[in-house]
């Protein structure tokens, strides 16, 4: 019997031999509006067939499992792209590098900028220093600090100066790190008596104007101390008087400042002129530390390398 499905010649049975369609069931007469399910079901069938043979063809096929192949594949970065890589990276080094060169060109003119204003207000200051101190104000305080820095470094190159000849070990130290520590704290205690004396007093006052003025007063100290330096070359013991006048500025300075504001006896604890006696007597001791034991430490050093020789 010939199955209608696969067209396969069977014999005597029920079953097609290939398809495995039931030859039983299948009518003699089929009428024209089964046809089209007879052709539907028939292509089905020969669907299964095809998917039955193939895997009858081929018994010792395994299937591939599906997440075997499901990974990701690896990126690779292509040359252009590592070119482009390359070049952002490049550009974006550049970019800082100007930018930091912006910036350092930037602090420089700021610093040649303060440079030149403390220059005109150097030699504006230096001629009527008292004046100056009547009529500066908050923003002359950077000027201010600025005076006392040149004052605690010129006395240091001073002594460096004047003890480089001598064959002293440490001079360095003993010569400049020491005298440029105790010039910067025999200022700032300087400043700080006058806070403590205004305060006392019971005084309103700025202490940014306090530094201000007390800067403008130091201009000269700042002068005499540049004329010591160069004159170390030509006499060592005439260069001494202008460091004397320095320091005598310093003390003057200081007390100069506290008796321009209006002391106001009457609410103080105790009188005003043993506030400034003491605070008088307390810096002379900060001066009397740096030149007269530096000077003598320096020249126990030197005396001791000599009788060593």
């Amino acid at each position: 019997m010939k199955c209608p499905v696969c067209n396969h010649e069977n014999e005597n049975a029920s079953f097609c031999e290939r398809c495995g369609s039931n030859l039983t069931e299948v009518a003699s007469t089929s009428s024209p509006a089964s046809s089209a399910p007879s052709q539907e079901s028939a292509a089905a069938s020969e669907s299964e067939y095809t998917h039955w043979s193939s895997k009858q063809d081929s018994p010792n096929h395994a299937p591939q499992d599906s997440s075997s192949n499901t990974s990701a594949p690896i990126p690779i970065r292509q040359p252009q792209e590592q070119a482009q890589a390359t070049e952002n990276q490049a550009s974006g080094d550049q970019q800082n590098n100007q930018w930091n060169n912006m910036m350092q060109n930037e602090k420089v003119q700021q610093a040649k900028e303060v440079s030149k204003q403390y220059a005109s207000y150097f030699l504006s200051v230096l001629v009527r220093p008292y004046q100056a101190m009547k009529t500066v104000g908050e923003q002359h305080s950077l000027n201010g600090w600025l005076t006392m820095a040149l004052i605690a470094v010129l006395s240091s190159t001073y002594f460096l100066i004047s003890f480089s000849s001598m064959d002293i070990p440490g001079i360095f130290v003993s010569g400049f790190v020491r005298p440029l520590l105790l010039t910067a704290i025999m200022l700032i205690i300087a400043v700080a008596l006058m806070y403590i004396i205004l305060k006392v007093e019971k005084l309103t006052f700025h202490p940014k104007i306090l530094v201000a003025q007390y800067g403008a007063l130091l201009v000269p100290a700042v002068a005499a101390l540049v004329l010591a330096n160069v004159f170390t070359i030509i006499s060592l013991s005439f260069s001494m008087y202008f460091v004397a006048i320095a320091y005598i500025i310093v003390l003057v300075g200081m007390n100069a400042v506290v008796f321009q504001y209006p002391l106001n006896r009457s609410k103080a604890v105790i009188d005003s002129i043993y506030t400034v006696l003491i605070a008088n007597i307390v810096l002379v001791y900060v001066v009397y530390r740096l030149l007269i034991e530096t000077l003598l430490s320096i020249l126990s050093l030197f005396y001791s390398s000599f009788w060593r020789l």
